[in-house]
């Protein structure tokens, strides 16, 4: 049994060896390891050559790091307000909802008018939003109710930004390139998720008004990257109503098994594995009894092993066993979720939230890429939306678990979660044994 696969031999081979130079440009040979370096730097990055998808990345890298900026702030600034953690529930509840319900209308947008204005209408919302706030901080008179209210208008905006954008990958990178695309788009994601909420922080301890203003210039910083994008061919016509398109893109997903399958095993983890980001302060406080910068590096723990899954996956994303990888991938999640819940050291901890990290990325990477490629090129958009509603329950789920951690302890509630996950992983795996097969 290989520790690591042997990748399949395809045209992308051939092309690396009749590209790959032999002497360094000042006459010197090229050594195995510099070679092996460039090669596996190229197979990760492989679709960044494309120049339209390097735009559309390069974007999304600024809208990105504004969203995880603008989360950590907005919640700074509601607790520092009212001094109340409903508060905080409060803003989060107000952002999610819209986004839960306008989801799936989005994903019909998607299908039906020019990708590239939409997604620039949503940014440009989004930074008109992020200024308002940010003047309102600098005014000294912002109160809670705002921040509910322009986190409300952040979520009609926000869901025309991520199920267009997924939708729009495909048309900008050729069809082999799709999957390493996809993943490039998640680690992109996750360079934010270690990154910005540091920067957020540092921000706001230094001048807290400043961090708004940067969080409006980065949406703005965005919006004039997407400029620079062409349009995009509608794939729906248009001729039904948007109810009946909508309805459409359900009906797809149900009758078409593989489709129906992948949406559950996205729901599962989202359901049961990701709430456990909203509960790390109670395993800060309560578990392994450590401070507020201990708990800043279990939050980085977990988004470094996300950005080394979702880099794992962009390096492999041409094997075409991407089923049992995926399902491997999440058992993996759900072990060491488990593991993290009943550890009581902090260095372990840590260790095992990267882990976590990294399988749980790994997974909805692959889980994303599969759908996408069971996915008639009609309706991206429209499946693409669905998907992007379990996100948006992610906030909901974190409920029931919340009154579970209360009841019973965080350590068996997300140790049980885990476990949970693993389990219904693999029995979906011995039931329907064709996702293991599936490209």
């Amino acid at each position: 049994m290989r520790l690591f696969p042997r990748w399949p031999r395809n045209h992308l081979d051939e092309e690396l060896k009749a590209t790959a130079p032999v002497h360094n440009g000042i006459g010197e040979p090229i050594t195995f390891s510099s070679r092996l370096l460039t090669t596996g730097l190229f197979l990760t990055f492989r679709s960044l050559a494309a120049p339209n998808f390097r735009i559309l990345w390069l974007g999304m890298l600024f809208s990105m790091a504004a969203m995880q900026m603008n989360i950590l702030a907005r919640g700074w600034l509601a607790y520092n307000i009212s001094g109340s953690a409903l508060a905080l529930g409060t803003v989060a509840i107000a952002r999610g909802l819209p986004q839960l319900i306008l989801a799936p209308f989005a994903g019909v947008a998607a299908d039906r008018f020019d990708k590239r204005k939409l997604i620039i209408a949503s940014q440009s919302s989004l930074c008109a939003l992020a200024l308002i706030n940010a003047v309102l901080v600098h005014m000294g008179i912002i109160q809670v109710w705002h921040i509910v209210v322009i986190g409300m208008f952040q979520g009609l905006a926000f869901p025309f930004t991520m199920p267009v954008r997924q939708a729009y990958i495909p048309e900008l990178v050729d069809e082999d390139k799709l999957p390493n695309a996809l993943a490039i788009d998640s680690s992109g994601r996750n360079v934010n998720r270690v990154l910005a909420p540091s920067l957020a922080g540092v921000l706001i301890a230094w001048h807290p008004t400043l961090t708004f203003y940067i969080i409006a210039l980065m949406y703005f910083g965005a919006t004039l990257t997407l400029l620079r994008l062409p349009s995009s061919k509608p794939s729906a016509a248009g001729h039904k109503g948007v109810l009946e398109e909508m309805i459409t893109g359900f009906r797809y997903i149900i009758e078409n098994r593989m489709l129906l399958i992948l949406m559950l095993m996205g729901f599962l983890t989202i359901i049961l594995g990701m709430p456990f980001q909203q509960l790390l302060p109670v395993f800060q406080i309560d578990v392994l009894h450590v401070g507020p910068s201990q708990l800043g590096f279990m939050y980085t723990a977990v988004g470094a092993g996300a950005l080394f899954g979702s880099l794992i996956v962009a390096y492999c994303s041409d094997d075409p066993r991407k089923g049992l990888f995926q399902i491997l991938a999440g058992i993996g999640f759900g072990v060491s979720l488990a593991l993290f819940a009943i550890s009581s050291t902090y260095w372990v901890s840590l260790i095992l939230l990267v882990i976590v990290g990294a399988s749980s990325q790994a997974y909805l990477t692959l889980n994303r890429i599969m759908l996408l490629l069971n996915t008639d090129k009609k309706l991206y958009g429209r499946v693409m939306g669905i998907y992007m509603m379990t996100w948006s329950l992610m906030p909901v789920a974190t409920l029931p678990l919340g009154a579970l951690v209360d009841a019973v302890g965080a350590p068996l509630t997300i140790a049980a979660a885990g476990t949970l996950l693993g389990v219904f992983l693999a029995i979906i795996a011995l039931i329907r044994p064709s996702i293991l097969d599936r490209d």
